[in-house]
């Protein structure tokens, strides 16, 4: 079932998986991951405790996506495109 991306914040927040429009995400291997358009770009990242986001830009319609589902936290640990997928 799909959720609106307004709406997909408060899976975010509770690390729940979700898909959104043009978003997602996923529990994989002890990590959970939301995407903008698919794996090849991890929005925000939690693993170990910490919240992780991406600091690269993509496009505008991306760069929205990582305004409507960032989680409400006090400190991310900041990364690239890269670091994000090796996560």
């Amino acid at each position: 079932m799909k959720v609106a991306n307004i709406n997909a914040q408060r899976k975010v927040e509770y690390m729940e998986e979700f898909k959104g429009s043009n978003t997602f995400s996923e529990w994989r291997d002890g990590v959970y991951k939301v995407y903008s358009y698919g794996y090849h770009f991890p929005m925000y990242a939690y693993k170990d405790g910490k919240w992780y986001r991406n600091i690269d830009k993509y496009s505008v319609s991306t760069s929205r996506h990582q305004s409507q589902l960032c989680p409400t936290v006090v400190e991310f640990v900041d990364l690239d495109t890269d670091e994000m997928i090796k996560l």
